[in-house]
C-alpha cells in the first residue's frame, strides 16, 4: 500500500516530546494529502490507552498514525460499511525501552496491541505460570478492551511454544452465539514474564469487519443442524478416494469430501468461488533435466519425437494471433520428453509445455496485463469452451468428464476435470482450464503423478463411519459468512479444510495435519501415570498419541509421530539421526535410540565430540554403552535422565513421554 506521511506536530501535553503523523492509503482516485488537528478527544484517548495498558515509562517518541481502510475489501457490502473509516495506531518508541503499538478503529473499538523490548527474553528461566493462570490474565485484559468480551469471543484453540514458555490463545468471533467464519482473535503471552506480547483481530477481509455490529447480522436459520447433516450425507458425503503420498511414491485409500456451504434458509449449496488470483505462474514439469547439444542431436533423430518446427506451429495454433516464440527447449523427465516454449505479446510473457512425442498440451500460461475484470461468461459456455479445448489439444485419458466442477469470479471461470483410476477419484489430480472474460483459454494445467495403484494402502471404514467421524468433530455447523450482500447464515465447515480420514480413523486435512489433535489424545490409564501433570503438559503442546494406552510399547514409527505432533512426518526425517525408518518402523524402539534421537534433535550432538570432560562413573557398566555413551552422558547432564538406565529396554509410551518432558521443561 502506497503511503504518504503528511502532517506532524508536537504533543507536549501527553508524554514529553511527541510527534503525530497521518498516513493516507492509496485507496481513492485522488490520493490527495490531508491534515488533521490533534483534538481533545484524541488526547483523552492516549491517556486512556496509557492507563489500560499501564504505560508508565517515558518513551522518546510518540506517533499517531491514521490509516484509511482500503475501499476494495472483497465485498461490496463491506466497502460501504468501511467507507471513510480508518485504523488509528498509537505508537511509542525508544532506543532502550523498545516499541509499543496500540491500534483502535476510528469508531473507537480495540483492534491490536504489540510490545517489544530488548530484554523481553532475559527472564526465560524464571518460574512459569500455568496455562490457566495466563488465560485468566489475558481474558481480564480483554474484558477491559472489548465490551461483552465473553459473549463476542470463544476460545477455539491454544498452543504452547518455546518449550512451553510462551502461550498462544486463539478465539472465534461470535455474533449472537454463532461464529463469524472470517474473523478471529489471537493473543501471545509469556508464561515467565506474565506479559502479553501481542494480540489483535484477524479477518479474511482485513479490518473492515471490525466496523460491523450485531444489528448488521439479521439473517435467520430455517434449517436445523440435523437438516444440514442430512443434506451433507446426501449431496457431498465423504467418498472413498485415492491419495498420493507427498513424495509421490505410494498411494492410499482415504475418505474425502469437498465441503460445500449450505444456505441456512433454503438448503441450497454454495461453493466458495472467490478466485483471489489470476493463474499466472503454473507448475512446470517436475524433475526436468536440460539436455546437452550432443543429446539433443541424438534425440532429434528419434522417429517418435515431433520436430521443433512442428512444436512451434502447435504453439501458435494454441495461443492465436499476436504471440511470438522467443525460445524453445527440449527437456525430459524419467518417462517423457517435453518442449518448453516461451512466448511474448505486447511485452507480456507466456509459456507452453508440450509432450514432445504427440504435441499434447501439458501446461499453458498466457498472461495479459488486464486492468479491469468483468467476467460475464456463462458457466455452461465456459465448460463447453474448456471441453472443446481439451478435445483439440489435451489428453483426456483417466479424466472423468461427468464430474466437472466450475468456479466463477470477476476474473474468469475455472473448469476442473478430475482424474479417476479404478472408478475412484485421485485427490488433487486432473486438469484445470481457465477461461477468461474474453472466452479465451488463458491457462491449462495437467497434474498426473505416475504411481502404482495396484497395491494401495487399504481402508476398511464404511462411508457411514467416515461421515460420523467428521460430523462428531464439531467442525460442521452454523456460521456467518460475509457475502456481497452482507452477513449470511450457512451450515458448513467452521474451520476451513477438506476432511481426510484414513485407515487409522483419524480426521486430518489434506496436508496430514490432525484436526482437533489435543482433544483426541486420551489415555484410559492416565490415572495410573507416575506424573499425570507432565503427561497433560505434553498434551497441551500437542505431544502424544491418539487411541493408545500409556503402557503400550512404542515403535520407531510411533516415536516419529510423537516428535512431530499433529503434522505427521515422512521416513526421511529419521535419516539425520542415523536410523533407517523404513527398516525399523514396525519394531519397538529401545531406550538408547530414544536418548540419542532427543540429544540430536535438540542440537546437543556437538557436545558428544568433546574429549576429556566426561565422567566414567555416571552409569553402571558405562563403557558397555559403546557409541551411545556420550549421548547418555549429555542426556544426564541436561536432565533428560533422572533415574537408572536400561539401553536395550523397549520403552512404553509413558516412559518416552517423561524423557521428552525432561528434555523441554
Amino acid at each position: 500500500m502506497k503511503k504518504k506521511i503528511i502532517y506532524a506536530l508536537s504533543l507536549a501535553l501527553l508524554v514529553g516530546p511527541v510527534v503525530a503523523s497521518v498516513e493516507k492509503a492509496n485507496y481513492n482516485p485522488t490520493d490527495e494529502a490531508v491534515s488533521v488537528d490533534i483534538t481533545k478527544k484524541e488526547k483523552e484517548k492516549v491517556e486512556e490507552i496509557k492507563e489500560v495498558f499501564n504505560i508508565t515509562e517515558s518513551y522518546e517518541d510518540f506517533n499517531l498514525i491514521k490509516d484509511p481502510i482500503n475501499s476494495d475489501t472483497g465485498s461490496a457490502y463491506l466497502n460501504k460499511k468501511a467507507k471513510n473509516k480508518s485504523l488509528d495506531s498509537y505508537q511509542w518508541s525508544d532506543e532502550n525501552l523498545g516499541n509499543l503499538q496500540v491500534t483502535y478503529t476510528s469508531d473507537g473499538d480495540f483492534y491490536s496491541y504489540s510490545k517489544w523490548r530488548k530484554d523481553q527474553y532475559d527472564n526465560k528461566n524464571s518460574e512459569k505460570i500455568s496455562k490457566d493462570q495466563a488465560q485468566k490474565i489475558v481474558e481480564e485484559k480483554l474484558e477491559k478492551l472489548i465490551p461483552d468480551f465473553d459473549k463476542k469471543y470463544k476460545l477455539k484453540d491454544f498452543s504452547l511454544l518455546d518449550d512451553g514458555k510462551e502461550l498462544s490463545l486463539f478465539y472465534d468471533r461470535l455474533v449472537k452465539g454463532i461464529p463469524l467464519a472470517s474473523d478471529s482473535l489471537y493473543v501471545n503471552i509469556s508464561l515467565t514474564s506474565k506479559e502479553i506480547r501481542d494480540m489483535g483481530i484477524n479477518s479474511d477481509f482485513g479490518p473492515a469487519t471490525s466496523f460491523l455490529s450485531d444489528k448488521d447480522f439479521t439473517d435467520k436459520a430455517k434449517l436445523s443442524q440435523e437438516d444440514a447433516e442430512k443434506i451433507f450425507a446426501k449431496k457431498f458425503p465423504l467418498r472413498l478416494s485415492y491419495k498420493i503420498s507427498n513424495d509421490g511414491k505410494s498411494v492410499s485409500k482415504v475418505y474425502h469430501s469437498e465441503i460445500f456451504d449450505i444456505d441456512a434458509k433454503d438448503g441450497k449449496l454454495v461453493k466458495n468461488n472467490n478466485l483471489g488470483f489470476m493463474p499466472y505462474e503454473m507448475d512446470k514439469v517436475a524433475d526436468v533435466a536440460s539436455l546437452t547439444d550432443v543429446e539433443v542431436k541424438k534425440i532429434d533423430g528419434l522417429k517418435d519425437l515431433k520436430k521443433k518446427s512442428e512444436a512451434k506451429k502447435r504453439a501458435y495454433e494454441i495461443t492465436g494471433d499476436g504471440y511470438q516464440v522467443t525460445s524453445i527447449s527440449l527437456n525430459s523427465d524419467k518417462e517423457n520428453y517435453y518442449y518448453n516454449i516461451n512466448l511474448e505479446k505486447d511485452k507480456n510473457y507466456s509459456h507452453i509445455t508440450l509432450n514432445a512425442k504427440n504435441l499434447n498440451l501439458v501446461s499453458l500460461d498466457l498472461w495479459t496485463d488486464r486492468k479491469v475484470y468483468n467476467n460475464k461468461v456463462k458457466e455452461e459456455d465456459a465448460k463447453k469452451l474448456a471441453l472443446d479445448f481439451l478435445e483439440k489439444y489435451g489428453d483426456k485419458s483417466e479424466l472423468n468428464l461427468d464430474k466437472v466442477s466450475i468456479d466463477s469470479s470477476k476474473m474468469g471461470t475455472s473448469v476442473t476435470l478430475p482424474r479417476y483410476v479404478n472408478k475412484l477419484p485421485v485427490l488433487k489430480e486432473g486438469v484445470k482450464i481457465f477461461v477468461d472474460q474474453d472466452k479465451k483459454i488463458s491457462s491449462y494445467e495437467r497434474t498426473f503423478t505416475k504411481v502404482d495403484f495396484s497395491k494401495p494402502s487399504d481402508n476398511n471404514l464404511t462411508q457411514e463411519e467416515a461421515n460420523k467421524i467428521f460430523l462428531s468433530s464439531k467442525n460442521f455447523g452454523l456460521k456467518y459468512v460475509i457475502t456481497e450482500k452482507g452477513p449470511t447464515l450457512f451450515y458448513g465447515n467452521i474451520k476451513d479444510f477438506d476432511p481426510i480420514i484414513g485407515k487409522d480413523k483419524i480426521l486430518r486435512d489434506y496436508n496430514g495435519e490432525i484436526i482437533n489433535f489435543k482433544e483426541q489424545i486420551s489415555y484410559p490409564d492416565l490415572d495410573k501415570a507416575r506424573n499425570k501433570d507432565a503427561i497433560l503438559f505434553l498434551k497441551d503442546m500437542e505431544i502424544g498419541l491418539i487411541g493408545r494406552n500409556l503402557s503400550d510399547k512404542i515403535t520407531y514409527q510411533d516415536f516419529v509421530k510423537l516428535l512431530n505432533g499433529s503434522s505427521g512426518m515422512n521416513s526421511s526425517y529419521m535419516d539425520s539421526f542415523g536410523l533407517d525408518l523404513e527398516k525399523l518402523k514396525d519394531k519397538n524402539i529401545p531406550e538408547k535410540d530414544v536418548v540419542k534421537t532427543l540429544v540430536t534433535k535438540n542440537n546437543l550432538e556437538r557436545f558428544t565430540k568433546v574429549k576429556g570432560i566426561f565422567k566414567e562413573d555416571l552409569f553402571k557398566n558405562q563403557k558397555s554403552l559403546d557409541d551411545y555413551e556420550s549421548y547418555y552422558i549429555i542426556a544426564k547432564g541436561f536432565g533428560y535422565i533422572d533415574g537408572d538406565i536400561d539401553p536395550d529396554k523397549e520403552m512404553t509410551l509413558e516412559e518416552i513421554l517423561y524423557l521428552i518432558y525432561n528434555s523441554i521443561k
